[in-house]
């Protein structure tokens, strides 16, 4: 039996620690072609 990760769970794990962000906007740039730079993420209250 396979076993999938969801993408926006994926995401939102690593995105729990800060000093992931650089592995984020290596992978974003990968995946869009475009140099991307995260600058500020909007902390929300609710999951």
């Amino acid at each position: 039996m396979k076993h999938l990760i969801r993408f926006d769970w994926a995401v939102k794990r690593l995105l729990k620690n800060k000093a992931n962000f650089g592995i984020l906007e290596g992978f974003l740039s990968v995946l869009l072609g475009e140099d991307i730079k995260i600058e500020h993420i909007i902390e929300r209250e609710s999951n």
